[in-house]
């Protein structure tokens, strides 16, 4: 009896120790949705894509990358990325808030009839349309900055400047600025601001 009643302690004691240890479930941000950022397919900048896209992830936004086409996009220092879409597929619908990213091989999206429409049309939706560096000139392009304030990067002599304000801007020189649902920066070093101001504005 004795001899039984140990074996089934033992048996007990073995199946209490292999009950399965309750999994502590993790809290997971709830996706807010998708932003889309814009590069050039070659030199485009790397921080500001970078950082931009860090913030708005930890805000607990989604992003894909468009650029003119789906080939591999080279940035400034050499380093690269493979786009999601060519902006020609991109559908606005899909999307919270569409970004610009500078570089010196951003000023060549503003030669791109589809970039130009995707910018109209995201400003008519009424979302957040934003740029920075150079890329505020492509906003310009697409004439949606008329008697909005506006920075973008520019030169000792101010062109850039000069050409936002003879699209109808008000240039002002800021590092980030807001005006409605535009959004413009004027660099790399303003990247992580526009990035929170970006996601600021969408709420």
């Amino acid at each position: 009896m004795i001899k039984k009643l140990l074996i089934l302690t033992i048996l007990m004691l073995f199946l209490t120790g292999c009950q399965p240890a309750e999994v502590e479930e993790v809290e997971k941000m709830p996706e807010k949705g998708k932003i889309l950022l814009i590069v050039s397919q070659k030199d485009y900048q790397p921080k500001e894509y970078a950082d931009t896209r860090s913030e708005l992830e930890a805000a607990g936004y989604s992003v894909d990358v468009a650029s003119i086409t789906t080939d591999t996009a080279t940035a400034a220092d050499g380093s690269t990325l493979a786009p999601d879409l060519a902006v020609k597929d991109a559908n606005i619908d899909d999307y919270k808030a569409v970004a610009l990213i500078g570089g010196p091989g951003a000023l060549s999206l503003g030669g791109h009839a589809e970039v130009l429409d995707l910018i109209k049309n995201t400003k008519d939706s009424g979302k957040i349309i934003a740029a920075i560096c150079i890329s505020p000139i492509t906003l310009a392009k697409a004439g949606i900055l008329s008697g909005k304030k506006a920075t973008v990067w520019t030169d000792a002599e101010k062109t850039q400047a000069a050409e936002l304000e003879q699209a109808g801007a008000e240039f002002v020189d800021e590092a980030v600025v807001q005006d409605g649902n535009i959004i413009t920066a004027n660099g790399p070093p303003a990247a992580k601001a526009f990035g929170k101001k970006i996601a600021e504005a969408l709420g």
